[in-house]
């Protein structure tokens, strides 16, 4: 048989051109790779597996301060030179640690780089190894990112985060922070105090579950839902709601939407009685204000003296919250007092008594000439005469006002109440004023020529009104009280060294003593906020002037003293509001104004900066001459100012 012939193998030869086409293709892929690794943000190295630096991209380059072509070759531990943070000692290096134990290594969180200008820069990430096909370790690749702007940032939260841990604890108002589920997170120690519970009694527990009597906020869960439901653009939505606390104090809730990541809501509680007392005071000064022109319309229009004492005594017993009240006309021939009208009571008797003066209370009165007030009648002595007559009338309280025209007694005014009466000195200053148009009213039936006269008591009544307005308002703000007062006698001596008129003067002071009335228009929570307004909330402030307006031009007696409480916020050059007049177009009553105001806020103290020095004040003064102020204005103003230093010195 003939010799087996070898096999022919059945592996094809790989053909130059083929290898050629190949290593064409590596290299391609190689670029490819290399630029995305170079284009990668983070710091990447590659080592072989002896720990030799084989690529190092360009974010590597940054942060170590080598370039590739120097470091190339060259050990890791050359190139990549670590410590610990906190003790400055060289820690091992994550690929020299890779390649003793073959798997991926994380840096240590206070691992610092050294770069090769010195530099420490704090950094993160991890070494892990690289395999080929069979497993074996053929190098390491490394990666890792700069931390300091994270740090930057996590240590800015943090002292964030204690800046309003802080604030919270030392807030005088009660604050709380509720979770998404209306459960209490954090609680301040003025809510503790106010409502008198414990941290015991509070975290954890939802909002509208606290067991403690005093708090009972009426539709509290269903304001707080509404806020949680808002959407995502409503992040810093908040309401606010009034409600009682237990003796009788007045609080308001401000709730608000924190953080729309974790849904949080801030509750802040703040005790806004005596400010709703001052609003209280001066709305009854408004009111009152209108009663005293009511009455003097029926002065002027009515001749008839029994419409004109109707409404009298139906404005006193309105606005001084009493039960009856009774006028009685003096004649001057017999010196007796008969009853002309009388309003609240539930027999006729009063009507038809007949009194000498100096017989009962009301001829007491007017004898003595002076205010007769029994707070209760059950201690005091009473005679026959009141005895029958008050019979089914059962009073307890009693006030008797002589009624005096161009010094002489016209009537009494009687004013009953069937419980005790504690009342204020605002409520005898309204009884006088009332008084006072009483008195004119009977006087006016019996001339024309005396209400002209008599009118100036009238103005009186209208002027003690308006300074217990402007005290009131001043009382809503403890921050500027007496500034009403103070800004008023600038603006009249400034007036005064106008040249204007004693008239236009009188305008003048009323306008400036109500110059901020128009705020009562504005709500508390734009008015009254902590912090800077939104653009929206300036909005609305920049309003006042226009509430103003529409507050006090109704009251005829009140509109030529307009011109401050609509204007005093425009300015010189036009940039003012609420209606941008610029120069003469402002009245001149509002540009003198408007310098006295600035000069008094910059001469007083307030809680968030000391007064200015007088000096310094003044030379702010003059800088603003043809951009808030008239430059006129300014020059007189200076004079007085001047003027005043001189006399106290």
């Amino acid at each position: 048989m003939p010799p087996n012939k070898p096999e022919r193998s059945s592996r094809r030869k790989v053909t130059l051109r083929e290898l050629s086409d190949l290593y064409d293709r590596l290299l391609k892929r190689e670029a490819q790779l290399r630029a995305a690794l170079y284009s990668i943000g983070d710091a990447l190295m590659i080592t072989d597996a002896d720990g030799s630096i084989t690529l190092m991209n360009p974010a590597a380059e940054r942060l170590t301060g080598w370039t590739e072509s120097e470091a190339l070759a060259l050990p890791i531990e050359r190139v990549f030179r670590i410590v610990d943070e906190d003790t400055r000692a060289a820690i091992e290096n994550p690929v020299t640690r890779t390649l003793r134990t073959g798997t991926v290594v994380r840096l240590h969180h206070r691992t610092l780089l050294i770069s090769r200008d010195g530099r420490e820069i704090p950094i993160a990430d991890a070494g892990a190894p690289i395999r080929d096909e069979s497993g074996d370790m053929t190098g390491v690749i490394l990666t890792f990112y700069d931390q300091t702007m994270a740090r930057a940032a996590l240590q800015a939260a943090q002292m964030a985060r204690e800046f309003a841990e802080n604030i919270i604890a030392t807030v005088r108002e009660p604050l709380l922070v509720l979770d998404s589920n209306l459960r209490i997170v954090s609680v301040n120690h003025a809510f503790y105090r106010l409502f008198r519970t414990t941290p015991e009694e509070t975290l954890d527990r939802q909002i509208y579950e606290l067991g403690n009597q005093q708090w009972n906020i009426p539709d509290l869960r269903r304001l707080l839902e509404e806020i949680l439901t808002r959407d995502s653009h409503f992040d810093g939505y908040a309401v606010t709601h009034e409600f009682e606390h237990i003796g009788q104090r007045t609080m308001l809730l401000n709730a608000r939407r924190i953080r729309r990541s974790s849904e949080l809501i801030l509750l802040a509680i703040e005790d806004i009685t005596e400010r709703i007392q001052a609003e209280q005071k001066v709305q009854s000064h408004l009111r009152r204000l209108r009663a005293l022109r009511t009455i003097d319309q029926a002065i002027i229009s009515a001749f008839d003296m029994r419409v004109t004492l109707d409404i009298l005594l139906e404005q006193i017993r309105t606005h001084l919250h009493v039960d009856a009240a009774a006028l009685h006309l003096l004649d001057p021939h017999t010196q007796t007092l008969t009853c002309a009208a009388a309003h609240g009571f539930q027999s006729r008797a009063i009507q038809q008594i007949t009194l000498r003066t100096g017989e009962g209370y009301a001829g007491q009165v007017a004898l003595g000439r002076r205010t007769m007030f029994l707070a209760d009648l059950r201690t005091f002595e009473q005679n026959q005469f009141h005895l029958s007559w008050m019979h089914p009338d059962t009073f307890v309280s009693y006030c008797g006002v002589p009624l005096i025209a161009r010094g002489q007694i016209k009537g009494v005014l009687e004013i009953f109440h069937r419980t005790r009466l504690d009342p204020e000195q605002d409520w005898f200053d309204f009884l006088e004023a009332l008084s006072m148009q009483a008195a004119i009213a009977i006087d006016s039936v019996e001339s024309f020529e005396t209400l002209q006269r008599s009118n100036a008591h009238l103005v009186l009544a209208y002027e003690a009104t308006i300074r217990g307005w402007a005290h009131a308002l001043d009382l809503r703000d403890r921050e500027t009280e007496g500034h009403s007062q103070r800004v008023t006698e600038l603006t009249v001596q400034l007036a005064r060294a106008a040249g204007l008129s004693d008239e236009q003067i009188a305008h003048i002071r009323r306008g400036a003593l109500l110059h901020d009335i128009g705020k009562l228009g504005i709500p508390d929570s734009i008015l009254l906020k902590p912090g800077s307004l939104t653009p929206e909330e300036w909005v609305i402030m920049r309003r006042h002037p226009e509430y103003a307006f529409g507050m006090l031009s109704p009251i005829e007696y009140l509109r030529p003293a307009l011109d401050i409480p609509y204007c005093h916020h425009e300015r010189w050059d036009g940039t003012g509001y609420p209606r941008g007049l610029k120069g003469d177009q402002i009245p001149l009553a509002a540009r003198l104004f408007a310098v006295a105001d600035v000069w008094d806020a910059l001469q007083s103290d307030r809680p968030y900066r000391a007064r200015w020095p007088r000096e310094q004040a003044l030379e702010y003064i003059r800088s603003q001459a043809g951009k808030h102020f008239d430059p006129e204005v300014v020059e007189l103003f200076l004079k007085v100012i001047g003027a005043e230093a001189d006399t106290a010195d």
